[in-house]
This record gives C-alpha cells, sequence and structure tokens, in this order.
C-alpha cells in the first residue's frame, strides 16, 4: 500500500466497489458523479480515458444519461395545502370569523332594509313586487346552496386529491 487514496471505482479492486460496471473498471457510482459532474479533473480524464477504449461503458453511460434525463424532467407535486399548518389555521380561526362577520353585516343591512321599507312613503304594490323578487332570489339561492350540499356529501370521489 503506497498511502495514497485512490477512488475505488477507478482502480482494478472489485471488492471496493460496491456495483461494478461491467469489465471497464469504472464503478456505476463513479458513472453517476461523472454525469452530475461531482468528479474531480484527473477523475474525469481517467474516465474519459476509460471510456473511450470500451464501448461496453460507453453505452452504459449513455443509458445512465438518458435515465438521468427522464428522472431530471419529472415534475413532483408540491405539497397540498389544504393539508398544511396554515390551512389548518384558517380552517379553525379565519373562517368562522368570516362568517360571524358575514352574518353580522347580513343582520345590519336587513335590519335596515325592513327600517327603510316599512317606513317608506311608496305605493303597497311596488313594496309587494319588490318583496317578492327579492324573495324570489333568496330562495333560488338557497335551494341551489342546499342542492350543491347534498351532492357534495354524497359525492364518492369527494376525498381524492388531484
Amino acid at each position: 500500500m503506497t498511502g495514497t487514496h485512490e477512488d475505488p471505482g477507478l482502480t482494478g479492486d472489485r471488492e471496493a466497489r460496491a456495483e461494478p460496471a461491467g469489465m471497464s473498471g469504472v464503478s456505476r457510482e463513479t458513472l453517476m458523479r461523472y454525469i452530475d459532474g461531482e468528479l474531480s479533473p484527473a477523475e474525469r480524464a481517467e474516465v474519459d480515458a476509460v471510456l473511450a477504449r470500451s464501448t461496453e461503458l460507453e453505452r452504459e453511460l449513455a443509458l445512465y444519461r438518458s435515465l438521468h434525463e427522464d428522472l431530471s424532467g419529472i415534475q413532483l407535486p408540491g405539497p397540498d395545502p389544504r393539508r398544511s399548518i396554515w390551512g389548518a389555521v384558517n380552517r379553525r380561526l379565519a373562517r368562522p370569523m368570516g362568517w360571524i362577520f358575514l352574518t353580522v353585516g347580513v343582520l345590519a343591512w336587513f335590519s335596515h332594509v325592513t327600517f327603510v321599507y316599512f317606513t317608506s312613503p311608496a305605493p303597497s304594490w311596488e313594496k309587494l313586487a319588490t318583496s317578492a323578487v327579492g324573495i324570489g332570489v333568496l330562495l333560488l339561492f338557497a335551494t341551489v346552496i342546499h342542492d350543491r350540499y347534498r351532492e357534495w356529501l354524497n359525492d364518492p370521489y369527494n376525498d381524492i386529491e388531484r
């Protein structure tokens, strides 16, 4: 032993290599480091020399390069925002507060409209027509929301994530 450290992937020592790449003397790990550009200039020159002599190693390198390109192009989905901690905070705090403010605002607005409705000098038939339109819109809105809610409860694909 000379005391110098050699990369086991570049020497002929098969026991030191995790996975040999054919009979060329370059390990698969070294080929991966070569593709990723992680080798020193001396190691890269040695691998280039071995590649120039071995068509089998060139084929294996081409296979690894195509795998590297294919795997590098994969876009993994990000975390689901509905499952985040801030999503839980939003569901537990912000939404209930929003519903409280909405309810208080609608009640205040409805109280004001009712007061103006009964104290206005407009004829009764105008008040009845306006009431009919308002009640009709509210009923349609309520039935659509009710139908959507029932459909959401019975939807078998409700828990499937995209």
